[in-house]
């Protein structure tokens, strides 16, 4: 139902006449759309597949419905905005997470040419190390895999078959959802039970041609995008004890600021989950400097009158996203912008 009303505002052209209506509406809604990875698509691509959200031309026609539509906004409209100042006629903030070098090499030219900013969100802990993604090298070892099956017995004793078409979704959930785990071990113990080479030079040649370098992410700061912290090493705020909380949020703040020069007032949660309850890590969030933390709870933000703030108060550490996924037509993209309730709103 949803996709056929998508196509009837857009084919009708009624898109056009919902945005104006919004321009009067009295709450006024945000939507941030959310991007990783931009690419076509590729059979032989060995890393995650799933992790790209568009080709290049969707990405582009995408930005254009943007510009058509919207007023694109950056960091210092929503950092204001939680404060209680208006935003421009029917914003949208458009964001990446991780740091591929698509950003940089895909993204950014098609960013420039649309006229379209975007936040980019950074896990600095692999752009500085030129470390691989824990997931993507999950990805890499299960297709490059020289032994069939296996056992590991970290963190927990378990079957892995490279032939198991559920395998990398297991070991991508194993790493998101064990506290305190040691990922460096369980990839390594991984590559060895399947019998994949693996070393430090391996490891920054796979990185150098998918993940950012420095340079990279300040020739995005210097086109004028916003760069903020997607954590260190993309680990799920949840699993960490308040040591590696610390470091994950702190030291990727403190890498951006030192490399860039400008404040960092934003972090998006690596794997997205809500922390709108977790008093122990929106306190260490506080404490790490953040004003605004960003989800991947599907929705979009109501940005209530100053006065009606004392009863609708807006949580600035619950900021929803609308993702994005190549499988989804222009007018679905679209409509799900215009018309909130189009949008996949997970249930709370």
């Amino acid at each position: 139902m949803r996709e056929r009303v998508a196509s009837l505002l857009h084919r009708t052209g009624a898109i056009r006449a919902v945005m104006r209506l919004r321009r009067y509406a009295p709450v006024p809604h945000l939507s941030i759309v959310t991007y990783h990875h931009i690419a076509d698509e590729d059979p032989a691509y060995p890393y995650d597949p799933g992790v790209y959200d568009a080709t290049p031309a969707q990405f582009r026609r995408q930005l254009e419905l943007i510009a058509r539509f919207c007023t694109p906004i950056g960091i210092d409209e929503l950092v204001r905005a939680i404060d209680g100042e208006p935003l421009p006629e029917n914003p949208v903030m458009v964001t990446f997470d991780d740091g591929y070098l698509s950003c940089h090499d895909v993204a950014l030219p098609i960013l420039r040419a649309v006229g379209v900013r975007a936040t980019f969100f950074i896990a600095t802990g692999f752009t500085t190390e030129r470390r691989l993604y824990w997931w993507e090298r999950i990805a890499l070892i299960i297709n490059q895999a020289r032994r069939k099956q296996a056992t590991i017995a970290y963190p927990l004793m378990m079957t892995v078959d490279r032939t198991d078409p559920t395998l990398r979704a297991r070991l991508v959930a194993l790493v998101k959802n064990t506290p305190g785990l040691d990922v460096d071990r369980f990839l390594d113990e991984l590559c060895a039970a399947l019998d994949v080479e693996w070393s430090r030079e391996i490891e920054a040649d796979r990185a150098n041609g998918l993940i950012m370098q420095w340079d990279h992410v300040r020739a995005l700061a210097r086109a004028g995008m916003d760069v903020e912290s997607h954590g260190r090493y993309h680990r799920v705020l949840q699993t960490l004890d308040d040591a590696a909380l610390e470091d994950e949020c702190t030291y990727s703040r403190i890498e951006i600021e030192a490399q860039l020069g400008r404040p960092v007032r934003a972090i998006a949660y690596p794997v997205g989950r809500r922390i709108a309850r977790e008093s122990r890590i929106r306190d260490a969030l506080a404490a790490a400097g953040y004003r605004i933390g960003l989800s991947n709870k599907t929705g979009v933000n109501r940005l209530w009158p100053l006065a009606l703030r004392g009863v609708l108060p807006i949580d600035p550490f619950d900021v929803r996203r609308l993702s994005t996924d190549r499988r989804m037509n222009d007018a679905m993209f679209i409509s799900q912008i215009a018309v909130p309730h189009l949008a996949y709103v997970d249930p709370e």
